[in-house]
């Protein structure tokens, strides 16, 4: 039997383990609409495995050549995606971070993000978002207003602005730059991510992870990260003395005189969301990822909870502990696409290779 219902075809680029196409599903199912992926794309090979496995049923392309590559396929012909109604894209952010202190935002990844932009404006989706670090902004190559420009040339209403996830009920501490556009239309309102935030409240971290104290650790997903023996001394002095911050005499040497690293060492709280989380969640010396409770980093299984990940993916695929922890850390939290769908839904006209006509 044919299917009715009305679909939506996205394009997800360097699409990790696939954040933005999870809160695509999600909008989907909530909409009673079909997911079809287009064209999924990224050069890690364990998440391209990752997402093969978890979105087979939806996925028509997953391209695993580099973005100048599929750019150059899809200008030649090779590749034929038909109409896109949105296309999803979080080009490699290691260049803009204010982590990163070797390139300062002058980095050759920062080109990718114009790669990304000439895709968009060789396949004209329907609609599009970015995302990325906020201090994209500073970078060497000027790619945020460059980018703006290129769009609007190309017939795009565009807007860019920084989302706070945790006014989305994300409870992390984790703040993104966006980029949004629509093609040949300016309905798509700005302010829709505000519109909607009243309709989360914050969550605490015990709200998101708290059921998974006594979780059994018989996978690499819900097993902690081993801890030196004088990192589980510092954990343990933190929670037997209630403390988050771990005192300068008690941190490596490097750290007992003046730092700047308050969090690292330090313990999460039940009560507030946690510091952003990065690949590094499997060390206390690279952030505040002490369990609240518990002597021990936080696991993967809590980290994709932390993300907004929802429970029930399937990571047998990923068998090493660093390929995991990146992933979870560099996903987008899926309410963003999530809500993004859901906006725009509101003005998609469905029926790809026959007549349009409004869903609303």
């Amino acid at each position: 039997m044919n299917d009715s219902r009305p679909k939506f075809r996205i394009v997800d680029l360097f699409c990790g383990m696939g954040g933005l196409t999870i809160g695509a599903s999600q909008a989907c199912k909530e909409l009673g609409i079909e997911l079809e992926i287009a064209l999924a794309n990224d050069l890690n090979p364990d998440c391209a495995l990752f997402y093969k496995r978890n979105f087979k049923n939806e996925l028509s392309i997953y391209f695993d050549g580099d973005i100048k590559t599929l750019n150059t396929e899809f200008s030649e012909g090779n590749l034929l995606l038909g109409e896109i109604d949105v296309l999803f894209a979080g080009p490699p952010c290691q260049g803009h971070s204010n982590l990163n202190n070797q390139t300062r935002r002058n980095d050759p990844r920062n080109s990718l993000y114009f790669e990304t932009i000439e895709f968009i404006v060789n396949s004209l989706p329907k609609y599009f978002l970015i995302e990325n670090v906020p201090s994209v902004v500073h970078s060497h190559e000027n790619v945020v207003d460059l980018s703006l420009d290129r769009l609007s040339k190309a017939g795009y209403s565009v807007a860019d602005y920084v989302v706070e996830f945790k006014s989305l009920g994300v409870a992390q501490l984790r703040k993104r730059h966006i980029m949004i556009g629509e093609y040949k239309s300016s309905s798509l309102k700005r302010s829709f991510l505000s519109d909607v935030s009243s309709r989360y409240s914050q969550k605490s971290l015990k709200d998101v992870i708290g059921d998974l104290m006594d979780v059994e650790s018989t996978d690499l997903f819900d097993t902690p990260s081993m801890m030196k023996p004088e990192n589980r001394q510092r954990a343990d002095y933190l929670i037997s003395n209630n403390l988050y911050d771990l005192p300068n005499e008690f941190r490596p040497l490097c750290h007992q005189k003046k730092h700047s690293y308050k969090s690292m060492y330090g313990r999460l709280n039940w009560d507030k969301p946690s510091q952003t989380i990065t690949g590094g969640f499997g060390s206390m010396g690279q952030g505040r990822f002490i369990h609240p409770e518990q002597a021990r980093v936080i696991t993967p299984h809590e980290a994709a909870r932390i993300q907004g990940i929802p429970d029930g993916l399937d990571f047998s695929s990923v068998q090493k502990r660093t390929s995991l922890h990146q992933m979870i850390a560099n996903a987008v939290p899926p309410v963003l696409s999530k809500e993004f769908l859901i906006e725009v839904n509101k003005d998609v006209n469905y029926g790809h290779g026959n007549k349009r006509k409004k869903q609303f």
